[in-house]
């Protein structure tokens, strides 16, 4: 415990001190004394060296504590529930009496945002001590797609929860052997604007990543593009060119953000680059030292075919779970392997439903160490902003156990799940992936209709956009029912019979088509996404007027 404490000692100062004086002559770099700018390569290299001493550090602590999940996690809540205990939450599910997670369970429901909504809006309008003590200073507004808005708790105590996990997957890049020299150029972050709604209760409302560039360190700002003036317009469009204007000469060395979006920037950097006469065709010929993507919201794989047409050479892309509700909370640990490592120690503490019980009268919650690798959960969560016990509507899937990695399942109200087939969002996007592979073809964007005809009779309709030709629609239609059919036996059982699930449609979008109905919608950028699967028929009519393609069912698979 010791060692590990000197290290950290050790660490810190070195990281400081490096840090200090590379900030103080990080501007010199461009001047043209040698001596100047020798010295300022060598700070440079010291804080580079300071960020890996930090990584590995932080690394044997997490190792230590995903080993023992139990003792950290059981501190987590305690500490959660005593800070809350004279709040009006904390008097009325009696946290001064809670000692364990098996008394917790037994005070505190599970409940989803609907039920939470009135001690949320008491704290909204600028209530003090409701949930969490004081006033909460920010609201986050989700970034749902299917349904209405929802105001998330931001407490300045997530907010410096946030700023540490925001360490985690450069921490995770450098201890998977990725290249030291990371901090040594420029960073950018893919987030909504800062400018945020002041209500008339003081409480500031906006995007969670809106929110968190306001509290970059100061020491980091420097390098983090794009700049306040740009991160504050609200035009996404009119962002991503202010952007590539900014650091299309700079040396970017890490992109963070919702992948969904990396293409934009990508695109707009590259369509400067040609009216400047740079001569580049690809993003890495522009920005050589580019070294880490990362990012959470959407799984990585159906985008990457996309991401990588543009980027030209191979860029690491380390995923992180995160959340408005609790910052980041998973991530990616290891080079090659999509898996993410649930933080015991990220200042939540987390239960895990079932996935089958979720909507059981007295479903069984799990506690992190209580978990078995091969199952789905849902999960719920406690946090530093006055959440407890909410049920966020993400399912996980872990694939091992202390330590506790998992992937990402998808959102429980994206399962396709009209006749019995339980096909999860995890399951649509490798099927789609697998077949525009198959067909040849890189993947834009899709989204998933399910419905039941007045016969009884269930289907899916696939809307799915590409970048460049489109496919054979037919043939991307049957491979789609082969690749979930493979992976799913309640979906093939289902589709031996015509009578119960009609094999899959596909209506193929023009270019654009994703976009222009999310700006539609004012959810073009930042954290949105594309909901994976729509419930309302009213938002397939805003996408199915500007189909070019539609076929008829295929027969029923063997």
């Amino acid at each position: 415990m010791r060692a590990v404490r000197d290290e950290c000692l050790i660490a810190t100062k070195r990281f400081s001190n490096g840090f200090h004086s590379f900030t103080c002559l990080s501007a010199m770099c461009n001047g043209t004394d040698p001596c100047v700018t020798y010295r300022c390569f060598q700070l440079m290299w010291l804080f580079d060296a300071g960020l890996f001493a930090a990584a590995h550090v932080r690394g044997k602590l997490l190792d230590r504590h995903s080993a023992h999940p139990q003792k950290v996690q059981e501190q987590t809540l305690r500490a959660l529930t005593r800070r809350a205990a004279d709040t009006a939450f904390g008097r009325e599910h009696r946290f001064a009496k809670i000692r364990d997670a098996q008394s917790f369970r037994e005070r505190v429901p599970l409940r989803d945002y609907s039920a939470l909504k009135p001690w949320l809006a008491r704290a909204l309008a600028g209530e003090r001590d409701v949930i969490w003590p004081g006033k909460i200073p920010y609201f986050g507004m989700s970034s749902g797609t299917t349904a209405g808005n929802k105001y998330l708790p931001i407490s300045l105590a997530s907010v410096s929860q946030q700023r540490r996990g925001g360490f985690e997957p450069i921490a995770a890049y450098l201890r998977a052997g990725g290249r030291r020299d990371l901090m040594s150029g420029a960073a950018i972050l893919l987030g909504s604007t800062t400018e945020l709604e002041r209500r008339a209760s003081g409480v500031y409302v906006g995007d969670n990543t809106g929110i968190m560039a306001r509290h970059i360190p100061p020491l980091l700002r420097h390098k983090q593009l794009p700049t306040p003036e740009t991160r504050r317009m609200n035009n996404w469009d009119d962002k991503i060119v202010a952007l590539a204007r900014e650091a299309i000469d700079r040396d970017v060395r890490v992109i963070a953000g919702t992948p969904a979006w990396f293409t934009g920037l990508f695109d707009a950097v590259l369509q400067l680059a040609q009216e400047r006469g740079y001569g580049a065709r690809t993003v890495t010929e522009l920005w050589p030292r580019l070294r880490l993507l990362t990012g959470g919201g959407v799984r990585y794989a159906p985008y990457r075919p996309r991401i990588e047409a543009r980027l030209g050479a191979e860029v690491p892309y380390f995923d992180v779970y995160n959340a408005t509700e609790g910052g980041i909370m998973g991530v990616q640990d290891r080079m090659h392997d999509a898996a993410m490592r649930l933080l015991p120690d990220a200042g939540v503490f987390y239960e895990l439903i079932p996935l089958s019980e979720l909507h059981a009268p007295a479903p069984r919650r799990l506690a992190m160490w209580e978990v078995e690798a091969g199952e789905v959960y849902a999960l719920a969560v406690s946090t530093p902003s006055g959440l407890f016990a909410y049920v966020l509507g993400d399912c996980l899937r872990f694939v091992s156990t202390f330590p506790h990695r998992f992937v990402f399942e998808g959102r429980t109200k994206a399962f396709l799940n009209v006749c019995g087939e339980h096909v999860s969002q995890a399951e649509l996007e490798r099927a789609v992936a697998a077949a525009c592979v198959g067909q040849g073809v890189v993947l834009t964007d899709f989204t998933v209709l399910a419905e039941v005809s007045e016969s009884g009779i269930a289907s899916h309709t696939y809307l799915i956009e590409c970048d460049g030709p489109a496919p054979e629609a037919e043939q991307m239609a049957n491979a789609i029912d082969v690749e979930v059919g493979r992976n799913n036996e309640d979906y093939r059982t289902h589709r031996s019979s015509a009578l119960s699930l009609a094999a899959p449609r596909v209506v193929l979008l023009p270019r654009g088509a994703f976009d222009r109905y999310m700006r539609a919608r004012g959810k073009l950028g930042g954290q949105h996404k594309v909901p994976r699967v729509i419930e309302d028929r009213a938002l397939l009519r805003e996408l199915m007027p500007s189909a070019h393609v539609t076929v008829e069912r295929v027969p029923a698979a063997e």
